[in-house]
């Protein structure tokens, strides 16, 4: 497309990461319609400063939309499980996608939407909007800069309690506690391995292990494990869980010359080089809702300007495959 033309964007689900970017979508001057396709009856009263289609997804599918609607590109976020048959429909149209991660709850098919995608030229972008936390890129910007020395470890922990973490839904009734759904801290919480990856490569080893460990009202599992191994030695630990009472989100990374410490919750930095120690607490480092729009933005600009995305398929392919079974390069 041209730089500077006004784009129509396809929103397939309308839960609240769909009502996010629907939101900052209605912010940008380069969106000029923005079409809903929900199932959700309650929806069609809401107004925003942008002009807003609602499509009956119980009465219209995702073909004939295409067919009525020229969009630039479509936002996937409906449910995890229905992530991968949409984008089929959507990439086979040769529609760009924005896809809210994960890009699946399992690797089937994985292989066949990378092939009409790249048959087609179609620009995908998987939103792990976390690589876009000033708190993420200040330790990318660490590392590459071997302010650490030579990595030795590190270790990733995320956890929060499920019943408290959408006030507004029954716990037991949501996605995360079914597995067919796409349910499970591991896809759930899928962020902490693509941010790993984003900080220290690719690794070449690994070993994961899944639990349902407490008395919850779920069926998929509440814990997760992960060993990640990569060149030189270096090893890194993810810890996932639906069961901390207080909510934890941290990294702690050493080497040979420090380790620097970062509470995302907490939002703190503390780094410790030699005999110097220092803690950064500026509020801008950890401004998340920020990342949302600039996880937007990015992807707008790599349609103006024929661009590849920052975080593609391939990503949102490896960050399944590090959520399953062991492997042994």
């Amino acid at each position: 497309m041209v730089k500077n033309d006004k784009m129509n964007v396809l929103v397939v689900g309308y839960g609240s990461i769909g009502k996010r970017h629907i939101f900052n979508l209605s912010k940008l001057d380069t969106i000029e319609e923005i079409i809903i396709y929900t199932k959700i009856k309650d929806c069609f009263e809401n107004a925003y400063e942008k002009k807003i289609s609602f499509i009956d997804a119980s009465s219209l599918d995702l073909d004939a939309v295409i067919d009525r609607y020229k969009v630039d590109f479509a936002i996937i976020a409906n449910e995890t499980y229905k992530h991968i048959d949409t984008a089929i429909t959507l990439a086979e149209r040769k529609t760009n996608l924005f896809i809210e991660k994960p890009l699946s709850h399992n690797l089937e098919q994985v292989d066949l939407l990378k092939e009409i995608v790249q048959k087609n030229q179609t620009n995908v972008f998987i939103a792990y909007n976390l690589r876009y936390l000033p708190a993420i890129q200040y330790l990318k910007g660490h590392i590459s800069q071997k302010v650490l020395g030579n990595l030795y470890f590190a270790q990733i922990e995320v956890g929060q309690y499920l019943p408290s973490w959408r006030s507004n839904v029954n716990y037991s009734d949501s996605y995360s506690a079914n597995a067919e759904y796409g349910g499970g801290v591991s896809l759930d919480l899928s962020h902490e391995v693509d941010y790993m990856r984003f900080l220290f490569g690719e690794p070449y080893l690994w070993k994961t292990l899944k639990s349902k460990a407490s008395e919850l009202d779920i069926n998929s599992e509440d814990i997760f494990e992960g060993i990640y191994k990569f060149e030189q030695g270096f090893m890194c630990h993810v810890h996932m869980d639906y069961l901390q009472c207080k909510a934890k989100r941290k990294i702690r990374i050493v080497g040979s010359k420090g380790e620097i410490v970062c509470d995302f919750i907490g939002k703190w930095i503390d780094i410790q080089v030699s005999d110097h120690k220092s803690r950064l607490t500026e509020e801008s480092l950890f401004k998340m809702e920020d990342t949302y729009k600039d996880e937007l933005r990015h992807f707008i600009e790599t349609l103006e300007f024929k661009k590849a995305s920052a975080i593609s398929i391939d990503d949102g392919i490896k960050a399944l495959r590090l959520l399953e079974d062991s492997h042994d390069r």
